[in-house]
């Protein structure tokens, strides 16, 4: 991506800067692609090629915030030309933002305790219902029951057929006599 900024030239002590095109990747020093204009920062005096820096940032370039301020002082106006305003935070405001962080986590620990307890007491009734109705349990009991009524069936069956001897042996013997 393209980007409108300064590059220093001058002696030491001396700056001088060029407004210049270049990627936005590349390093200050490195070669640029075109060359729009001069800034002396002594002197405030800015020299410019308007129509060209119109064009680049037509295509697609991005001044610096150095630059956009500069471009704004020219009279330029764009789309592209964002000025960003820094602003140092003082020590009151950086511990009323720290307080206010710390109520804010303390109130998140809070709320999450409350969910984590609520989901307890939860899975705890839920145990309380299936311990009085565990499907393994109900199902084992069913089993047994079942095998107790096949069980007390085979005993009537078995007494009916000694009965029913017996009555026969009886029946025999009243005949006999």
């Amino acid at each position: 991506m393209l980007s409108i900024r300064l590059t220093r030239t001058g002696k030491k002590g001396q700056p001088n800067y060029r407004i210049v095109v270049t990627d936005e990747r590349a390093s200050v020093y490195s070669p640029y692609i075109e060359n729009l204009g001069n800034y002396d920062p002594k002197t405030k005096k800015i020299t410019l090629n308007k129509e060209k820096t119109m064009e680049w940032m037509v295509k697609g370039a991005k001044p610096s915030n150095t630059v956009a301020k500069l471009l704004e002082q020219e009279g330029l106006k764009h789309k592209s030309i964002v000025i960003k305003k820094f602003r140092a935070i003082s020590k009151k405001e950086l511990e009323k933002q720290k307080a206010a962080e710390e109520i804010e986590k303390a109130k998140e620990q809070a709320e999450k305790e409350a969910a984590k307890e609520a989901f307890e007491a939860q899975v705890e009734a839920e145990k309380k219902e299936n311990e009085s109705v565990d499907p393994l349990l109900a199902a084992a009991d069913e089993a047994i029951a079942e095998e107790k009524k096949e069980e007390a069936k085979e005993e009537t069956k078995a007494e009916v057929a000694e009965d029913a001897k017996e009555e026969a042996k009886t029946e025999e013997k009243e005949e006999t006599a």
